[in-house]
């Protein structure tokens, strides 16, 4: 698999069966602290109505299952929707399908992430991932509805060898 492909893969995919929260999850009036020691036990989709300072917790914890931990499955089981939009040219449309594929990836690619940032129902990441001879840039766009993320883009680029700036793409 070319390199790029590879990557467009990596980075456009995520979505896994869900079931409803439960209803010890206090979705509405909880505060981020307290959903963030219970997310690991709970699931965000279907979406329910969210504060945008509660997305962005949702948001962190599925950055943290996704890129650090990299526990795909884990990942879109909690945070992604079945029926996710994926605009990849790669990547295929629906959480499982999308899962399936990053299963392959994220646990044997070597990245870092670099920055991310949520407003207004978008969060994005910037991640530099190993490559010989040069590494890659990945941006991950992703769209929450309340939440549950819902629809995702990504951009890669491949750090040309000749490039002469020195802080170029990262």
């Amino acid at each position: 698999m070319r390199l790029p492909i590879l990557f467009a893969a990596l980075s456009s995919l995520f979505f896994i069966n869900a079931s409803p929260i439960s209803s010890n999850l206090n979705i509405k009036n909880g505060s981020p602290l307290v959903l963030k020691r219970q997310m690991s036990r709970y699931p965000f989709c279907p979406s329910q109505p969210a504060t945008e300072a509660l997305q962005q917790t949702i948001f962190a914890d599925f950055i943290n299952a996704l890129y650090v931990q990299k526990n795909v499955t884990g990942a879109y089981n909690a945070h992604v929707d079945v029926n996710l939009i994926e605009h990849s040219p790669f990547g295929p449309q629906g959480r499982d399908a999308n899962a399936a594929v990053l299963l392959n990836i994220i646990p044997y690619a070597q990245f870092t992430v670099l920055r991310s940032n949520f407003d207004a129902n978008f969060g994005f990441i910037h991640l530099e991932i190993a490559g010989s001879p040069e590494p890659t840039a990945l941006a991950d766009i992703y769209r929450m509805n309340g939440t549950c993320i819902e629809e995702h883009w990504d951009v890669t680029q491949i750090k040309p060898s000749n490039a002469t700036n020195p802080i170029a793409m990262f």
